[in-house]
C-alpha cells in the first residue's frame, strides 16, 4: 500500500476511485473504501483513495477540528485500497467540477469507475455531484457507483455526528458511528507533578493542535505503548481544583511507574466516568481519583 502526493502519481493502470476527506475513517468511510478495492479487484483496475488532507471548510475560515492526526488516517485508509492520495484542498479547490473530472479524475489518474456516496459534491463552489458524474462519464467512458449511506439508530453516520458524540460524552454512539473505540493519540511530555505528589502519576499528553478534545471529564481507558496494551483512567479537563493550573489531558496507568516522557500513546476511550469537578480540599480529590480508578477497573473487566 502507498500514499503519495497528486503530483508524484502517475498510474501505469486504469484506477478505481473514491475521492473525500474521511476524516475519523468511519463506517461510512470504509464502506466507499472497500467498495472501491472490491471493484478494482474485480476489474484488474488500480484501487485509489483521493484523500483531503483536511475538510475544506478548514481552508475557509471554518476549521473543523479532526477526529484523528492526517498521518494516522492516510495509513488506516492505505490499510484498505492501494494508493492514497494525500491533497491539500488548494490545490485543487479552484478547479470548476467539470474540469476537474476531466483533467484530473480522467486525464491524470485514469479512472475509469467511481465510487461515491449518494450526498457527494465536489469542485469550485461544490458544483460536481453525481448527475454531472454521470453524464461525464457516458462521454469519457468511466462508469459511477453511489453506495448508500450507513446510519446508525436513526442517524446517518457522518464526521459532523461523531463530533458531536464525543464531545458531548456519548462515547457508545460515537463508537458505534465510526466502527471501533474513539482514540487519541498523543506525545508525553513533562507536567507539573501534582499527579505523583498525589499518589498517582499521569502522563500528560500533547495532542496534535488541529485534533478534536473531547468533553472534559474521566474515562476509562485501554493504552497503547510501545507494542504492549495498558489499562487505566484519562482526565481530560481544567483541574479547577488548583487555582494555578492549567488544562490537561493526562492519563494514569494501573499497576506500572514506566517513565514514558517522549512516546506516543494511543488511547482508546472506552467509557465515560463523570463530569469534570472541582474539590474544595485535596483530600476529596485523591478519594474520587480512588473511585474513579475503581470504576475504570470494572468497566474495562467487562
Amino acid at each position: 500500500m502507498a500514499i503519495s502526493t497528486l503530483r508524484e502519481f502517475r498510474p501505469t493502470r486504469p484506477t478505481a476511485l473514491t475521492l473525500g476527506t474521511f476524516d475519523g475513517v468511519h463506517r461510512g468511510h470504509r464502506a466507499l473504501l472497500e467498495r472501491t478495492h472490491t471493484w478494482a479487484q474485480e476489474h484488474r483496475a488500480l484501487s485509489v483513495a483521493f484523500v483531503f488532507t483536511r475538510p475544506p471548510t478548514n481552508y475557509m475560515g471554518a476549521p473543523k477540528p479532526l477526529l484523528m492526526p492526517v498521518a494516522k488516517k492516510l495509513d488506516r485508509i492505505s490499510q484498505i485500497v492501494e494508493h492514497v492520495l494525500a491533497v491539500e484542498f488548494p490545490e485543487v479547490g479552484v478547479m470548476a467540477a467539470e474540469e476537474f473530472v476531466e483533467e484530473i479524475l480522467v486525464g491524470q489518474l485514469r479512472m475509469a469507475h467511481i465510487v461515491i456516496g449518494p450526498d457527494a459534491r465536489f469542485g469550485r463552489g461544490r458544483g460536481g455531484d453525481r448527475a454531472l458524474l454521470e453524464r461525464l462519464g457516458r462521454a469519457l467512458g468511466f462508469s459511477v457507483e453511489v453506495v448508500p449511506s450507513i446510519t446508525v439508530n436513526g442517524k446517518i453516520v457522518s464526521s459532523t455526528a461523531i463530533r458531536e458524540s464525543l464531545l458531548a460524552g456519548r462515547l457508545d454512539e460515537a463508537r458505534e458511528m465510526l466502527g471501533y473505540a474513539p482514540t487519541l493519540w498523543g506525545t508525553v511530555v513533562h507536567g507539573d507533578g501534582r499527579g505523583r505528589k498525589l499518589g498517582y502519576p499521569t502522563a500528560n499528553l500533547a495532542l496534535e493542535k488541529d485534533v478534536l478534545v473531547p468533553a472534559a471529564g474521566v474515562y476509562a481507558v485501554r493504552v497503547r505503548v510501545k507494542g504492549a496494551q495498558r489499562d487505566g483512567v484519562l482526565y481530560i479537563g481544567s483541574r479547577a481544583t488548583f487555582a494555578d493550573a492549567s488544562p490537561s489531558i493526562e492519563v494514569h496507568l494501573f499497576d506500572t511507574e514506566e517513565d514514558l516522557y517522549g512516546m506516543e500513546l494511543e488511547v482508546e476511550l472506552l467509557k465515560y466516568l463523570r463530569g469534570d469537578a472541582r474539590f474544595e480540599r485535596l483530600e476529596d480529590l485523591k478519594a474520587q481519583i480512588e473511585a474513579d480508578i475503581q470504576a475504570a477497573r470494572a468497566a474495562l473487566r467487562v
